[in-house]
């Protein structure tokens, strides 16, 4: 499947719009921030399906947050990722990425998993809403769940057995990332 993050991202703020399902989580979500270096995310990426280039620009390096933003699209707000650790093993290199889309009331983040940056590629999976509504509704996971339209729309609670448990492989779609690379360096 190609898609590009910007593509992922508009159907995000289109489905926050609409009845399109989607899985929600609250700030905190996941074990602790990810300290970010400015070398491993900072800069131009682009899909590799595509070669529009988004760029990543760390606003809190501390608290693991990103700002992405479209060179030469004056109109789009940067959209931001909180990137939090997905379990308390730092090794592992999964993290959740909480993609807030701050216009949008009440302020949501939906819930994407990313394996951090090696050797300048990143690959982000987006969560199998269905599988967590039934996994709210069989209350392996501490949530909420409703439908809209015949879609679900979760809210995932910030408890640590959440974010352990949702590593589990039914919860993602693995085989359809979004793979994104850096940019070659403009001379």
């Amino acid at each position: 499947m190609k898609a590009s993050l910007r593509v992922l991202l508009a159907a995000l703020l289109a489905c926050f719009l609409s009845a399109c399902p989607e899985t929600t989580v609250d700030d905190d979500f996941g074990s602790k921030p990810s300290a970010l270096k400015p070398d491993d995310w900072s800069g131009g990426w682009m899909a590799i399906d595509d070669d529009d280039v988004m760029h990543f620009t760390i606003a809190d390096a501390e608290n693991g947050v990103l700002l992405m933003t479209e060179p030469g699209d004056k109109d789009e707000k940067p959209v931001e990722f909180r990137l939090r650790r997905a379990s308390a093993d730092d090794q592992s290199g999964l993290l959740f990425a909480l993609i807030t889309e701050k216009d949008v009331k009440p302020v949501r983040n939906t819930l994407h998993l990313l394996r951090e940056s090696d050797e300048g590629v990143l690959l982000v999976w987006s969560i199998d809403d269905e599988a967590v509504a039934k996994a709210i509704q069989a209350g392996q996971l501490k949530g909420t769940t409703e439908r809209v339209k015949n879609d679900p729309h979760n809210h995932l609670a910030s408890d640590a057995g959440n974010a352990s448990k949702l590593l589990a492989p039914q919860f993602w779609r693995w085989t359809e990332p979004a793979i994104l690379k850096r940019s070659p360096e403009k001379k």
